[in-house]
């Protein structure tokens, strides 16, 4: 009885490092971010798909979105910026003209502020990756 017992334990704890491993290697879709750490994560990667390879279609997909994700009162100037320099074929630029003219601002004010990442870009940074690695 003593054995059964002490084996069952032993197969329950070992049952559990598995799943808690497992959940640990399979990173999972984060939501919300704050615009810091979802521009280190999905734009950075798809600003450099960009430039090694000429690749716009990540970095287009995400700067669609990014107004949306700018306080009420600044959405139309982002839109703006954005959408006049992929007018003129510098998507990339679009980043740092909203850093030169918001980030003060957003930093002061908005720093901490969680952004809704948009579902459908769920998969981005793993296929921005593989492309990445292709060449």
């Amino acid at each position: 009885m003593k054995i059964l017992f002490t084996s069952t334990i032993l197969l329950f704890c070992l049952s559990a490092i598995f799943m808690i491993s497992a959940e640990k290697k399979g990173k999972k879709f984060v939501s919300e971010l704050t615009l810091h750490d979802f521009m280190e994560d999905y734009t950075k990667p798809a600003t450099k798909l960009y430039e090694k390879q000429n690749n716009a279609e990540y970095l287009n997909k995400i700067l669609d979105k990014v107004p949306a994700m700018a306080p009420a009162d600044q959405q139309a100037e982002w839109k703006e910026i954005i959408d006049a320099k992929v007018a003129i074929g510098k998507p990339e630029d679009s980043c740092k003209s909203c850093h030169t003219k918001f980030k003060k601002e957003y930093k002061k004010n908005y720093r901490k502020k969680l952004i809704a990442v948009p579902e459908e870009f769920k998969n981005f940074p793993e296929e921005i990756r593989t492309l990445l690695k292709k060449k």
